[in-house]
């Protein structure tokens, strides 16, 4: 049987882990035997610490995160560089020990370490990379080695074949416009969502501000006909804030406070409007759902101009400021254009990317004699 190992990342975001799984459920569908690999822990402690300081690194210091960020778009072969020299020696020992028909990855800072890596050892085995970032992907997905270089948009590849640091003899044939990976346990709309006399509102990771993810909370409980359901997550900080705000705070007596769920695709099923900020995984999975998204925040640099995707078809709206979020979302629906929002939704596209990328991956291994 055919071998696939996804190369992701467990902690840094929710979207990496998610994409993988993904991909990894439509492959399996198709009797493709695969491994999830989380890239980290080849960087040894160093790595383990890196991963686990994503999220209190974006959410507590995110100004610091884009200095960071511009640093590897300025120059993104450096961050390659020290990813490969601290990988390198455990990541080809996994590599060995799986021994895989094909490699896909989806994680930005471990692209040219993997093709550095297999060119080294002279594997000629198929490589391709899972671009996930939605508008504006950052310097580092790009690898001119990869075999194939999947893009969640049009724009994205044209941006690829066109800018002049990317004019590295890579052809149209190597870059292919697949969508997002999104999972497939998403109930997808066939009609819009009705509304009646009260809006279920979805707050997921709404901010990377513990202070502002509060006010959020704080303002859409004010609303009378809103029912408001809030997603934590892994941000145990966040879960344990809310719980005490709920005490303390009566407008937040009807605000159901979760942690980690497994029912994303129910809750997102049942919600009229999600709350999110521009993370590309959650817009897609709501717009997917019928859901209609507002962006209430965004990791500077990295995530900056996602919020158009939602914007400039109508799928929502962006607002990141909390003290007007009230108002907002009543505008939102006394304007009748949260009707027209889900409406438009049913008609959302790059958000069904799996089946591109596992076509391909499969003629891939047709093509090698390993199917």
């Amino acid at each position: 049987m055919a071998k696939v190992l996804i190369l992701s990342s467990e902690k840094t975001g929710s979207g990496h882990l998610a994409s993988a799984k993904a991909i990894s459920k439509k492959l399996t569908s198709m009797g493709i035997e695969n491994k999830i690999f989380d890239c980290f822990p080849t960087m040894g402690k160093m790595g383990v610490d890196m991963e686990n300081a994503y999220i209190p690194f974006t959410t507590k210091h995110p100004y610091l995160w884009k200095i960071s960020h511009g640093f590897t778009e300025l120059f993104p072969d450096v961050l390659h560089l020290f990813i490969y020299l601290n990988s390198k020696k455990r990541m080809w020992k996994a590599i060995k020990k799986y021994n895989p028909d094909l490699i896909i990855s989806d994680h930005c800072m471990f692209t040219k370490a993997i093709s550095k890596l297999l060119r080294k050892h002279k594997l000629k085995i198929p490589y391709l990379i899972a671009v996930i970032d939605l508008v504006k992907p950052p310097r580092v997905w790009f690898d001119d080695h990869a075999d194939i270089m999947f893009v969640p948009t049009e724009e994205v590849k044209a941006r690829y074949l066109r800018d002049g640091y990317f004019r590295t003899g890579v052809t149209e044939d190597h870059v292919i416009v697949s969508g997002f990976p999104i999972r497939e346990d998403i109930i997808v709309r066939t009609t819009p969502k009705e509304i009646g006399e009260r809006i279920n509102v979805l707050m997921v990771n709404a901010s990377v501000n513990l202070k502002t993810n509060l006010k959020f909370a704080r303002e859409v409980s004010r609303l009378e006909n809103v029912n408001l359901k809030i997603v934590c997550g892994y941000d145990d900080r966040l879960y344990k804030a809310l719980l005490k705000e709920k005490e303390k705070n009566p407008t937040m007596k009807n605000v159901e406070v979760l942690s980690y769920v497994t029912n994303m695709n129910e809750l997102l099923a049942e919600a009229h409007v999600l709350m999110t900020k521009a993370g590309p995984n959650m817009i897609l999975e709501g717009t997917k759902s019928g859901t209609a998204v507002i962006v209430t925040g965004h990791i500077p640099g990295q995530e900056a101009k996602n919020y158009t995707y939602i914007t400039d078809n109508g799928y929502g709206l962006k607002c990141e400021n909390p003290a007007k979020i009230a108002e907002t979302l009543e505008n939102f629906i006394s304007s009748g254009e949260l009707e027209k929002a889900l409406e438009r939704t049913l008609h959302s596209d790059f958000n069904d990317g799996t089946g591109i990328m596992c076509q391909t991956i499969e003629k891939f291994l047709k093509d090698a004699g390993k199917m």
